[in-house]
């Protein structure tokens, strides 16, 4: 009994406090769905990708399966996953829809939040993926040729730096070395043989 118990109320603690949207890509448009046994929601996200600092059009319908239609208010919030910053908004119904633009300020996983209450009160989750906005076309290629032009300067002084350096003869002292200096020793023989060619002083003259 004791472990029936421990089960279901770490079942209870473990389900969600919120349910989660089915979010499905369609060409150019991200489909948004939801039910449960008295409404069901349904959406869609133009464009399916959205990218930084450009607008993207939400539209929701909320339909009841039985008694009155839902007329509302729908609340939004859009916050990036792991921040504390947020955007919360009241959706103008247009027709049988609500509708509203989202401008997300930078890249990354976006968590939106949907609230109603009809009998009681829904909180709906889904995230979606925003990318980086792309580079101009005029600057991709300017980083493309500058790149390409500086690996041809990099090539061209690499070959003008070989054509100067040839490589030297076997027999030719490369430059920057001294060259050796020849030290002459004289024999003691030789020192002899130049002083025996001086005469000898003449005793009668004592010179």
């Amino acid at each position: 009994m004791l472990i029936a118990c421990l089960l279901a109320t770490g079942a209870f603690a473990a389900t969600p406090g919120a349910d989660q949207l089915r979010l499905e890509r369609r060409g150019d448009v991200m489909e948004l769905r939801w039910a449960d046994a008295e409404e069901r929601l349904q959406g869609t996200l133009h464009p399916a990708l959205p990218r930084e600092g450009q607008p993207a059009m939400l539209s929701l319908h909320v339909g009841a399966f039985e008694g009155a239609e839902f007329t509302g208010p729908l609340t939004l919030t859009v916050h990036l996953k792991d921040s504390p910053a947020q955007v919360t908004k009241t959706l103008t119904r247009d027709g049988v829809n609500w509708h509203t633009e989202l401008t997300f300020d930078e890249p990354g996983l976006y968590e939106l939040e949907i609230r109603y209450q009809n009998t009681h009160l829904k909180v709906l989750t889904g995230y979606v993926t925003v990318a980086a906005q792309p580079l101009p076309p005029e600057l991709s290629w300017g980083l493309l040729v500058l790149a390409s032009g500086a690996a041809l300067v990099w090539g061209v002084r690499g070959a003008m730096r070989r054509m100067k350096a040839p490589a030297s003869p076997a027999g030719t002292p490369e430059a920057g070395t001294a060259p050796a200096s020849t030290v002459t020793v004289e024999s003691p023989a030789s020192t002899e043989a130049r002083d025996s060619t001086v005469p000898p002083p003449d005793a009668a003259s004592n010179r």
